[in-house]
């Protein structure tokens, strides 16, 4: 008798990989994936699997909005949004995102040194951890004149001297100061004075960078490694400060599209994103620090600080951050 030939059954991961390669394509929103990191990632992603990534880049309210256009037109073109968890957060409250919770890499429960799942139902999905510092212009800050505190940053010697990203459009400048403002970290008062002192407010973070990298302005806060990371690899003269009410640890995310084009390919590549390959691959690229446990830390040694103390992010925080910033709180204390 000839042997009986045994084929293994299908893993979880077989079957997605099947399911993806037939939709053949994915779409990606994005405020993360920009240059070379974009280049990057589609670029091995595709290596892998086949599949073609089409990243289309712009800012959290602007993505979110197009997204609830799509929605309500029944036009759908996004099959994730790539933000942080607070822009996410607020199409997934408006029921826009689909669940990415039973992805394969999911099963490596102790893989993680936090859990990359913000919200139990597996809708936002951290794909790095994001610590918001200061940054300065070392040729503009000496050693003994560098700020040690948001208190120093309101006195009068620092007018005009700061650049922020715009809060108008800028949720990380907004959760960066609503969390020390609910952890009575800093006052009211302290907050407005710094941002009286501000002297531009650029439209996002990568031009706050730019201007500090040329000297226009001498120090930049609220601000993540990861957005200084090409300025430091050109020997820009910049380094990150801790200041003393703390560090405040965000996130960056991704979310899966409901009734998108391409959801098998979507949830592929969160699968892709947050394995050992997909991390190591996409954090080397980002200058980034790794939700895992078996990735390195990548941020270069200037972007690298001890914090006073490590404020971490909570569903609490995203939700109060959600209010605020669509009532415009940073943007009526410092500009009207």
């Amino acid at each position: 008798l000839a042997p009986t030939l045994v084929v293994a059954p299908e893993t979880d991961l077989q079957k997605l990989v099947r399911a993806a390669q037939k939709e053949g394509k994915l779409t990606i929103y994005s405020y993360n994936f920009t240059g070379d990191v974009g280049i990057t990632v589609a670029g091995a992603f595709k290596q892998k699997y086949g599949i073609a990534i089409d990243i289309i880049t712009g800012r959290g309210a602007e993505m979110a909005e197009r997204i609830r256009t799509e929605q309500r037109t029944g036009n759908v073109v996004a099959d994730l949004m790539d933000a942080n968890s607070f822009q996410i957060s607020n199409i997934r409250d408006a029921s826009i995102t689909a669940s990415s919770k039973e992805i394969p890499v999911f099963q490596e429960k102790d893989a993680w040194q936090v859990n990359p799942m913000i919200d139990e139902a597996g809708h936002i999905i951290m794909h790095t951890l994001s610590y918001y510092d200061a940054y300065i212009n070392t040729k503009l800050v000496k050693p003994s004149e560098e700020p040690k505190s948001l208190r120093e940053l309101a006195q009068p010697k620092w007018k005009d001297r700061i650049v922020m990203h715009d809060p108008m459009f800028s949720s990380a400048v907004s959760d960066f100061f609503i969390r020390l403002l609910r952890r009575n970290l800093v006052d009211l008062e302290t907050v407005r004075a710094v941002g009286m002192n501000v002297g531009s407010f650029a439209i996002n973070a990568p031009a706050a960078g730019a201007e500090l990298a040329k000297g226009t302005y001498a120090i930049h806060p609220a601000i993540s490694a990861s957005n200084y990371t090409p300025f430091l690899r050109e020997g820009a003269p910049i380094k990150a400060i801790a200041l003393e009410e703390g560090t405040v640890a965000a996130d960056l995310a991704i979310a899966a599209i409901k009734g998108s084009p391409h959801p098998n390919a979507a949830k592929l590549f969160n699968n892709w994103l947050l394995s050992p390959e997909g991390q190591t691959i996409y954090q080397k690229a980002l200058g980034g620090t790794s939700p895992r446990k078996d990735v390195p830390d990548f941020r270069l040694p200037a972007a690298r600080t001890t914090p006073v103390r490590l404020i971490g992010p909570t569903e609490e925080d995203n939700t109060e951050s959600t209010r605020l910033f669509r009532e415009r709180f940073l943007v009526k204390l410092w500009k009207e």
